[in-house]
């Protein structure tokens, strides 16, 4: 116990644990996010879209313009937050300057908003949204793997990282339109080892924007046997 508490002293020391929204090093000690920066961070509340989880601005609609105009081949999702500059920062040092500990604030939040909602979807599994393997190589992570495995954890659902393989790297999807997006991400996944009793899965994003990635891979699933599939992503754009 002593060498584990010296152990856990030094690293603090040496590598304290940095904010997900300042990058600076947390205060208090023993916090996930500094307590100012997490009022810079707007969680999705009512109404919000019954199909993404997207937050929507009149409380007399149950779809965001987006989820009208497309059916979608997964059941419905939920949204941990609005996409912002400051969402969109801690997401790319994630993805990109290798900061994976700023998920365990957001996996913790993911629990505590939506834990029971997620257990009472009734999921046998957990599948991350995969990326390619060059980037898996570059980064040395799957940062919705890494935040799969969080929310397993917590609510003891299994992780099949294994359910879905990336065998094309697309290209930058940002300047296409839903429809071009989808076309472009089609013959990007294909399905891995499938259980025979995996029936419905939680699959798990980095970002909502059209929703063409958890279309692709829902499809995917979809194909391999799996009867229903629900979604649930760190992040989704304003309505669009």
């Amino acid at each position: 116990m002593l060498v584990k508490m010296i152990y856990n002293g030094v690293t603090d020391l040496l590598f304290p644990r940095r904010c997900p929204i300042c990058e600076e090093p947390v205060m208090p000690k023993g916090k996930l996010i500094c307590p100012e920066c997490i009022r810079a961070i707007h969680f999705i509340r009512e109404p919000a879209c019954k199909i993404c989880g997207r937050e929507i601005g009149d409380a007399e609609e149950e779809l965001c313009s987006n989820c009208k105009r497309h059916r979608f081949s997964f059941e419905y999702g939920y949204s941990l937050m609005s996409y912002s500059d400051v969402v969109s920062r801690s997401i790319t040092r994630i993805k990109y300057t290798g900061a994976k500990e700023y998920l365990d604030f957001y996996g913790h939040m993911a629990i505590r908003l939506y834990g029971d909602r997620i257990k009472a979807m009734g999921v046998d599994a957990i599948v991350p949204v995969p990326v390619h393997k060059s980037r898996l190589k570059k980064r040395g992570y799957n940062q919705a793997a890494v935040l799969a495995e969080i929310m397993g954890r917590e609510l003891h659902i299994p992780v099949y990282e294994d359910a879905l393989y990336r065998n094309k790297k697309t290209a930058a999807l940002k300047e296409l339109n839903a429809a071009e997006r989808l076309k472009n991400l089609s013959s990007a996944f294909f399905a891995g080892e499938i259980p025979k009793d995996m029936r419905s899965v939680l699959l798990v994003d980095d970002i909502f924007t059209t929703g063409a990635t958890l279309e692709a891979t829902s499809r995917c699933l979809k194909r391999a046997g799996v009867e229903r599939i629900y979604c649930f992503t760190l992040a989704s754009k304003t309505d669009i």
